[in-house]
């Protein structure tokens, strides 16, 4: 009985000090987001990150996003560090991106988007990068672009100011907040 006690505690012990560590450093991430046709900044285009941990048969944990809004030359830099304990799982090595303006597309899921520099198909860290997003001409453009902002299973608190520039978009387009 002692034995099976023993190896119980042993079970729980490691399973609480495997896997992902109580911290997780990001980036830097830093860049310029500009008019794809012009090259122009953009100011105030908001860089939403958000960072997962992922367990048991690959299912993802938010554990948490930060977001800046681009400077008046359009640039941004994000430099981040994770606080969570999650026993039996390990860090998402990448961040998930989202940078939106109202009257633009949406990167990355807006097909006219583009980066300077892809990694393995994610944002690059300890990269300057350049990010084109096109200028949407027509309602019906800038609509069909509101499916592109997802935020993920990120809570609402995480991305107020995504969600205050969708709301200035869907007043510009005739839709309801």
């Amino acid at each position: 009985m002692k034995c099976i006690k023993n190896l119980v505690f042993i079970i729980i012990a490691l399973g609480l000090c495997s896997g992902c560590a109580i911290t997780k450093s990001y980036g830097p991430y830093m860049g310029k987001v500009v008019v794809k046709e012009t090259e122009e900044p953009i100011e105030g285009a908001v860089v939403f990150m958000r960072f997962y941990t992922e367990g048991i048969y690959s299912v993802t944990d938010f554990a948490d996003a930060v977001e800046v809004l681009t400077d008046a030359n359009g640039e941004f830099n994000i430099k981040h560090r994770v606080f969570a304990f999650r026993p039996f799982q390990v860090w998402q090595p990448h961040s998930q991106t989202i940078i939106f303006k109202p009257g633009y597309g949406a990167f990355p899921r807006h097909r006219g988007t583009s980066i300077s520099q892809w990694q393995d198909g994610e944002f690059p860290e300890n990269q300057y990068v350049t990010i084109k997003l096109p200028k949407l001409k027509t309602r019906e453009g800038r609509r069909d672009n509101l499916s592109n902002l997802y935020p993920g299973s990120a809570p609402p608190e995480a991305y107020r100011t995504l969600q205050s520039l969708e709301e200035i978009e869907r007043k510009a387009v005739g839709l309801n907040p």
